[in-house]
């Protein structure tokens, strides 16, 4: 089974033990159900998980029931079991789109996907033969995903519009 970052403990919320987290997936329902956590290598199970803001949630971790423990995870990482996240379709981990090829809806190759910045709007970093790669991942590059064959396809024009090259 592999393990999928869904989010980081922001801080201890209350004195039983609680952690806010602030959620690094789609939304809190893709997560609703996630019945176990790591956090630094830990396996907790969850007693409650609710949203409360936004990417923001509480988590009640089994066998975490003070604050001073809960302050020792303050900023750490928290994972989930991947088949314990629903993703709605149309929609991938990051990590399955890391490793993919780049092509243009001209047909030409221009590198593999190696890193993804997420933020308003995802920033995708292609390794290529003319250097590192870098582009928003925005509506106008009419963006296709063929996970199964680790293949990404955008529109030629724009991407040559708004992709900057590093050495």
């Amino acid at each position: 089974m592999s393990k999928i970052e869904i989010g980081a403990v922001a801080k201890p919320q209350g004195i039983k033990g609680e952690l806010k987290i602030k959620l690094f997936a789609d939304d809190f329902k893709s997560v609703s159900k996630v019945t176990c956590v790591w956090i630094k290598e830990a396996k907790y199970g969850v007693e409650y998980f609710k949203s409360i803001a936004g990417d923001e949630a509480i988590i009640k971790l089994v066998g975490l029931d003070d604050r001073n423990a809960a302050e020792l995870l303050r900023r750490e990482s928290l994972f989930a079991e991947r088949e314990e996240i629903s993703v709605p379709k149309g929609r991938f981990f990051i990590a399955d789109v890391i490793g993919c090829k780049l092509f243009l809806s001209s047909g030409k190759e221009i590198g593999e996907i190696s890193e993804i910045i997420n933020g308003n709007v995802d920033y995708y970093y292609v390794d290529s033969q003319e250097g590192k790669a870098i582009f928003p991942l925005i509506k106008e590059l009419s963006a296709t995903f063929d996970i199964e064959n680790k293949k990404v396809t955008v529109d030629a024009k724009k991407f040559t519009e708004v992709v900057i090259y590093e050495d």
